[in-house]
C-alpha cells in the first residue's frame, strides 16, 4: 500500500476556506480532491507520471529521457547503457511536495534509491535525464489561464525539491507563447475551474522542456493570508487585470532545528512579510517592489538560516532570558 504521507503546508495555515479542505498529489489526499478534477480526462496524468511522460511522447512534448519498469534490472540497464549522470528516479505515483523524487551522482547509488521507493510506494520506478537548465519555471493554471508564474531553484543535495521560489514573474512574450502552445496539448484544462494545476519547465536553449504536472494546495502563495502580506494577488480571487509590482521570494529549508526567531525580522531587512515552521520544514517570504533591495534581503536571510544549521544553538528554557 502507499505510504501515507500529508504534506507540511498543510499545516502551516488554517484552509478552513476551502470547502473540500486541503488537498495534493499524494494519495492521502484522495478524498479531498474536488470532484471537477476526478472527473477531468488529465486526472491520470496528474496522478501517474508514465503516463504522464507517454502522454508527452505521444503527443511531441518535448521531455527528458526516461524509462520505466517495476523490475531492477532493467532500470539498471538503460542507465549502463546511457552512462551519463545525473539522472532523476522518482515512483510513478505522483506525491506531494517532490517526496520520493531523488537525483543519482553516479550508478551505485541506484539499488539505494530503487529500494527507498519501492519500499514505500507500489508501482513502477521513473528513470530520467536530470535537467542542467538555465532556469526552471512553474506555471499554475486555473480555468485555462495562467494565473501564477514563479521561476524556482532546487535543493543541492540528492533530494529533488524546491530551494526557492521567485514569483510573480513575467517571462518574455516568446516563452509565454511556448507555454501556451504546451499547455494547449492537455484538453479539459479550460473545465477545470477552482483548482490550481501546475506544469514545471526547464529553460535549455531558449526551448521550454516539461518536467512535471501537479495539482493541489500546497504552495503557501496561494493562500489568500499569505499573498496579502506579500502585497500580491491571490489566485483564489477573481482574475485582475491590474498587476502587483511587487515581486517575492520564499525560502524553503529543510531539517533546520532551532533557531532565534526573535532576531529574524530584524535580518529580513523589512522584506520579510512571513515565516512559519512545520515539522522539520521551515519556509520564509520576503516581498518588495525593489527587485535588489529584496535579493539583498533574501541573501541575509538565507545566511541567517544557514548559520542557524551549522551552529549549536538552543533555545532559551521557561523562566530564562536570553543575554
Amino acid at each position: 500500500m502507499p505510504e501515507e504521507k500529508h504534506s507540511p503546508i498543510e499545516t502551516i495555515v488554517d484552509w478552513s476556506h476551502i470547502v473540500a479542505g486541503f488537498y495534493a498529489d499524494a494519495p492521502v489526499y484522495n478524498a479531498n480532491i474536488p470532484e471537477t478534477l476526478k472527473h477531468s480526462e488529465l486526472y491520470q496524468l496528474l496522478s501517474n507520471r508514465v503516463l504522464l511522460r507517454e502522454f508527452c511522447k505521444n503527443n511531441q512534448i518535448d521531455q527528458p529521457s526516461y524509462i520505466s519498469g517495476q523490475q531492477f534490472d532493467v532500470l539498471a540497464a538503460w542507465a549502463v547503457k546511457r552512462n551519463r549522470f545525473p539522472l532523476a528516479i522518482k515512483s510513478a505515483i505522483n506525491g506531494s511536495d517532490c517526496d520520493h523524487c531523488y537525483v543519482l551522482k553516479a550508478f551505485r547509488e541506484l539499488p539505494e534509491f530503487f529500494e527507498t521507493i519501492t519500499g514505500s510506494l507500489a508501482g513502477p520506478v521513473i528513470l530520467e535525464e536530470f535537467i542542467s537548465a538555465k532556469s526552471r519555471l512553474e506555471v499554475t493554471y486555473m480555468g485555462g489561464l495562467p494565473r501564477l508564474i514563479a521561476q524556482f531553484g532546487l535543493e543541492k543535495s540528492m533530494r529533488l525539491r524546491h530551494s526557492w521560489r521567485v514569483f510573480p514573474i513575467r517571462p518574455p512574450e516568446a516563452l509565454v507563447d511556448q507555454i501556451h502552445a504546451i499547455t494547449a496539448r492537455f484538453k479539459g484544462l479550460d473545465s477545470i475551474k477552482d483548482v490550481p494545476i501546475r506544469f514545471s519547465f526547464a529553460l535549455r536553449s531558449g526551448s521550454l522542456m516539461l518536467l512535471s504536472m501537479n495539482a493541489g494546495l500546497n504552495r503557501l502563495e496561494y493562500h489568500p493570508e499569505w499573498c496579502d502580506a506579500a502585497g500580491i494577488n491571490c489566485i483564489s480571487a477573481p482574475a485582475s487585470k491590474k498587476s502587483s509590482k511587487r515581486i517575492c521570494k520564499l525560502l524553503i529549508y529543510h531539517d533546520l532545528g532551532e533557531f532565534a526567531e526573535n532576531e529574524l525580522p530584524a535580518i529580513g531587512g523589512g522584506s520579510l512579510v512571513k515565516f512559519a515552521t512545520a515539522g522539520k520544514l521551515t519556509m520564509a517570504l520576503l516581498s518588495s517592489g525593489d527587485t535588489a533591495k529584496l535579493l539583498e534581503d533574501a541573501e541575509k536571510v538565507d545566511a541567517f538560516f544557514r548559520h542557524s544549521r551549522d551552529s549549536d544553538y538552543q533555545p532559551p528554557q521557561p523562566g530564562e532570558e536570553e543575554d
